[in-house]
């Protein structure tokens, strides 16, 4: 029985170790994610429009000032780029490293229009009392940057994008902080997103950053053709033909964990995200950045 337990001892600590030695290789490095989305709706002066996709960057930096992501990104020669929400860290440990991230995101409109959606750790900067004045500080860095491009805060905001005569629509939700909170039941319908963002126009190609894709059935429900996701980092473990391991709720094994999604011929990209925070734990689960081309 001893020797039982003492292999099955041996086991998981290799297991463990293995682990945490490819966890910090994956953090390291990160890979690009291309998707091809075609719709009826999208016209044809949007056809071959390329969006790149950045999620949970949690004060990841690959390079100085993150130079390695961003020559990438200048390399990938996008017309948008979309933040997906979790940029910072939201805890009073991490208040240089926001403000660092700050200074490094506003360079992205030097590339390209920056469409910056809210996630829950903007949220909680924005609305808990010791973490307020990073939040000022943050976002005054944001607005008062001026790039050769815009950079768009997308707090429950609509912006139309035309080309010619023609548009199409991006809208960012900013849901409250309860819909994150561990073990929460709660769940938006079409009437809590449309108090938000107001009624979409099913008539225009629509895409939404969201952060939260627990809540993808609503988001198609209201109107969402395309919906940028991010928030579970992939599951942080991904296992062969299980996928991701726990959420942030936290839930094991969750439904929406990471990857392109479908309903009733509306679709959600769910990145993987390109950082971690707190356990910092990736496996099988190489960080990301997404390539988005319209069709």
């Amino acid at each position: 029985m001893l020797k039982i337990i003492s292999c099955i001892s041996i086991i998981m600590l290799t297991a463990l170790v293995i682990i945490i030695i490819e966890s910090v290789r994956e953090h390291k490095i990160f890979k690009v994610t291309r998707y091809k989305i075609f719709n009826k709706k999208i016209p044809e002066e949007f056809k071959n429009t390329k969006l790149v996709v950045i999620s949970d960057l949690h004060n990841a930096f690959y390079g100085n000032d993150n130079e390695k992501l961003f020559n990438k990104i200048r390399e990938l020669k996008p017309d948008f780029i979309i933040l997906a929400g979790d940029m910072p860290v939201a805890n009073t440990k991490n208040f240089e490293k926001n403000i660092k991230t700050a200074g490094n995101i506003i360079k992205l409109s030097d590339i390209a229009d920056v469409f910056y959606g809210i996630g829950n750790h903007e949220k909680r900067m924005m609305v808990k009392d010791l973490l307020k004045d990073n939040w000022d500080d943050y976002y005054k860095i944001i607005q008062n940057h001026k790039g050769k491009h815009d950079f768009c805060f997308m707090n429950n905001k609509k912006i139309e994008i035309n080309r010619a005569d023609k548009k199409i629509n991006i809208y960012g939700l900013d849901i409250d902080l309860s819909y994150y909170q561990r073990f929460s039941k709660l769940r938006p319908d079409v009437k809590d997103i449309e108090k938000y963002i107001g009624k979409s126009d099913k008539d225009i190609f629509n895409m939404l950053i969201a952060h939260n894709p627990d809540y993808f059935d609503s988001y198609a429900k209201w109107g969402a053709d395309l919906t940028f996701s991010g928030h579970v980092h992939g599951g942080m473990v991904r296992l062969p033909l299980i996928g991701g391991v726990i959420s942030p709720k936290p839930r094991l094994f969750p439904h929406y964990d990471y990857g392109k999604y479908e309903k009733n011929g509306k679709i959600m990209l769910l990145s993987g995200g390109i950082g971690s925070h707190s356990i910092k734990i990736r496996f099988n689960n190489i960080p990301e950045i997404l390539v988005v081309e319209l069709n």
